[in-house]
This record gives C-alpha cells, structure tokens and sequence, in this order.
C-alpha cells in the first residue's frame, strides 16, 4: 500500500510538469522495472522473449514521445465536455465490470482489467486538473480550501481507490497477463485520448510524424503483451 501512495505522488509530480499525452504512456515502463527487479529477487534469469518484451515497450516510449511531441494544452475544459467525458468513460466502465460478473477466468480478468484502466486513466486527467489548481493557489490555506471543495480532488479518490480494489479483481480472475494487459494499455488509451480532446493536447501532424507514432504504440504494445506474460511479474 505505501508503494502505491509512492506511486501516486510521483504521478502527482510529473503530470504536473508536461502534457498527459506524453506523461501517462510512461506507465509501460513499470513493466520494464517489474521485470528487471524480478531477476534480482526471484534469483530467475528472464528468457530471450521477456528481454526483447522490454526492448520493444522501451523504443515504443521513445519513439511515441518523439513522434507525437503534443502541444502543452490547457488544463480548462467545458462543463459540457467533463460531462460527456465522465459519461462516457463511467458508462464504459459499468458495462464491462457487469459484463465481467457474468463470465469466469481470462475473460473477466481482462473486463474487471479495462475498468482499471478505465479507472486510473480518468484519474490520471483528474491530476492534471488538481495539480493545475493547487499551483495557482497562494498559501497552504488555498492549497487546503481547493482539496476541500474541489469535486476533482473526490473523484480522484474514488478512481484511485476504485482502480485498485477493481484491479485485485482482476487478478483473482485467474489471469495476471490478461488483467495486465488490459489495464495497462485501456489507462494509456484513455489519458491520451481524453489529454487531446479535454486539454488540447495535440500530437504535431505530418506524415513521418504519424508513421513514428503509430509503428512505437505498435511496438509498445507487442512488449506490454510479452512482459505481461513473464513469470516475472506474478
């Protein structure tokens, strides 16, 4: 639990210094620590597909980040569009937890996994906004009062919270790779999505551009899928 308040924090921090676009993909490169601090506890050598798992989400980031170079976008959205954003996002996630109750094994680890990452990718927006307020904000006292009445500071909570106990869901399923999978690669999905639409965030255009960036999230998600599949990482 406290490495995941860690974990949190850090977030907090680095959503405050750069777009969600570029900053929440980062979240493959758990998987590349996970794997390369399982070899020194487990005392396990990682196979020839783990490694190359690991080289593929890691020149995926690099190009991603290259390829898109998104505007820095502004943390100031419409009511109209939060609320379609939360409707949409909380009816998605509704439909696949309900779905999951119904079914067993791979299949409901990787629903309850999508609600995850439906989850904490929403959350990651709502830092965005967060971090936004309290650095405007002059004094400890306007710090607190934002926390206080800020309804972005609650659903933060609720999407953290939410997030995490849904997630142990999905690995009590029965399938670690399936659960790590879908989380993983739904929270990146929808923070990029939601940091183009909510923020403005666009990704620079042009065809080499969209040729670097579409080839990395291949990538990215060819290594998720082989690292997510290591005995490392249970």
């Amino acid at each position: 639990m406290l490495a995941y308040v860690l974990a949190y924090g850090l977030q907090l921090w680095a959503v405050s210094l750069g777009p969600v676009v570029i900053i929440q993909p980062l979240i493959a490169a758990q998987l590349v620590f996970a794997l390369i601090l399982g070899t020194f506890f487990m005392r396990r050598r990682a196979d020839s597909r783990e490694w190359w798992g690991a080289i593929a989400v890691t020149l995926g980031l690099a190009g991603f980040i290259v390829g898109t170079d998104p505007a820095p976008g502004s943390p100031h959205a419409t009511d109209r569009a939060w609320a379609i954003s939360v409707g949409a996002t909380g009816g998605l996630a509704a439909l696949c937890f309900l779905w999951g109750a119904r079914t067993h094994g791979a299949l409901r680890s990787s629903l309850y996994g999508t609600v995850a990452g439906l989850g904490w990718g929403f959350m990651i927006i709502l830092m965005k906004v967060l971090t936004h307020q309290l650095a405007e904000s002059s004094g400890g006292l306007a710090m607190l009062e934002v926390l206080v009445w800020s309804p972005f500071f609650y659903g933060l909570l609720v999407t953290a919270i939410g997030g995490f106990v849904v997630l142990q869901k999905a690995f009590a399923a029965g399938s670690l790779t399936h659960a790590l999978v879908s989380y993983t690669v739904v929270e990146i999905v929808l923070a990029v999505v939601l940091g183009i639409l909510l923020f403005g965030e666009q990704p620079k255009t042009g065809w080499v551009r969209g040729v670097v960036t579409g080839v990395s999230a291949l990538l990215m998600l060819v290594g998720i899928i082989r690292l997510a599949s290591s005995t490392l990482l249970g």
